[in-house]
């Protein structure tokens, strides 16, 4: 059985930013590992009588459009052994075809309260294109940040 997180993740890779953009930042063997895990998952949901979970969700990508998708990839993931393997090959060989860095720190958190962020730092070391992203989406009553560096 694969681990339960790779479900979310090939979610999230559904609807991740870099896919959303069309692929244009994305390398030809990216988008074709990205193509062939889309066809692997709607050629299962449709021998399944599920393929209107994935067309819901790419109609409509609401959290619970999502979350239901997962949930069904995930239970077709336990139940078919070879469909996981498969799956996690693909996105396993996309996750070591991308040479972007991505960082993010304190990003969508709401707090009813205060939020204080202090001596925090982002250092990308290596090749490949660098997404840093530091204290966005962040909701409180006063914010106070200090010393905060990105370096790449």
């Amino acid at each position: 059985m694969v681990e339960p997180l790779t479900a979310a993740v090939i979610v999230s890779l559904f609807f991740s930013e870099a896919i959303k953009e069309g692929g244009k930042a994305l390398g030809k063997g990216v988008a074709d590992k990205f193509t062939e895990l889309v066809n692997a998952i709607q050629e299962k949901l449709r021998a399944e009588g599920t393929e209107g979970l994935l067309l819901r969700a790419e109609n409509q990508p609401t959290e619970a459009n999502k979350a239901k998708l997962q949930d069904e990839l995930q239970t077709q993931m336990d139940a078919d052994e070879r469909f996981a393997h498969k799956l996690k090959e693909i996105v396993e060989q996309l996750q070591a075809q991308d040479e972007k860095v991505r960082q993010v720190v304190l990003s969508e958190i709401e707090l009813t309260g205060d939020l204080e962020a202090k001596d925090i730092s982002q250092k990308a070391t290596r090749s490949g294109s660098v997404e840093q992203e530091m204290v966005t989406g962040v909701k409180a009553q006063n914010i106070d940040v200090g010393n905060l560096n990105q370096e790449a």
